[in-house]
């Protein structure tokens, strides 16, 4: 079965009618906890207002990978052993980089094409290295919304009132249904991927074929 036959395959499909029935779902069971909670109704929008919040910003972050404040990328990077210049030497990846290009050393005539060749293969280790820095970034910008701890006890503290934490289990999942569409950190990872993409599609000007090409061909020897 081929699976981009159409053109669902490459954009995906968005289920309007489920995202509005959770939605639905979602606000009339905030209500019927709130009014169980009676006076105590502020714990709860307390404990919504900061997590919507916390998500909100989390989902903001720029998700390329040359989003994060870095002082070079993975191509910069690539261009810098390639020159031998060295002025990024104590950067973590730089050992692995240099490692891999002394290791496959190319005959290409335009330097695009052997930067992009070098970072086709070298996005793995890019992301290795990059998704624990992202995360930590992600998480503090999400503290800054969201004290966790207190967090934890506005939910405990709901959950005994109402007694027990079935309904808080539901809202939570609710909220994770219809608004947690996709998570940063995929959103991280499908960065890293479309530069991968742009680095293989990438068309060599001597040989006129893009990146993948070169590299399947380069399989065959």
């Amino acid at each position: 079965m081929n699976i981009f036959e159409h053109d669902e395959g490459v954009l995906g499909k968005v289920e309007y009618a489920h995202l509005k029935r959770t939605k639905e779902e979602f606000f009339k069971t905030a209500h019927s906890i709130r009014q169980q909670l009676g006076q105590q109704a502020y714990l709860l929008d307390k404990y919504l207002f900061d997590l919507l919040n916390a998500i909100n910003e989390a989902l903001e972050q720029d998700a390329s990978p040359e989003g994060y404040g870095r002082e070079i990328t993975l191509e910069g990077l690539c261009h810098e052993v390639m020159e031998r210049n060295g002025k990024h030497r104590s950067h973590p990846l730089y050992s692995v980089i240099e490692k891999f290009i002394d290791g496959h050393p190319l005959s290409f005539r335009e330097e695009p094409t052997s930067i992009c060749f070098y970072t086709a293969h070298l996005y793995d280790d890019f992301l290795e290295y990059a998704a624990p820095l992202f995360f930590g970034r992600c998480k503090l910008r999400v503290r800054d919304q969201m004290d966790l701890v207190y967090s934890r006890e506005l939910y405990r503290q709901i959950s005994v009132v109402i007694g027990g934490e079935e309904q808080m289990e539901k809202l939570n999942m609710l909220i994770r249904q219809g608004f947690i569409l996709t998570t940063a950190m995929i959103a991280f990872a499908q960065g890293v991927a479309n530069s991968m993409l742009y680095a293989l599609t990438y068309r060599d000007v001597e040989t006129n074929k893009p990146i993948l090409q070169l590299i399947l061909e380069g399989m065959d020897e």
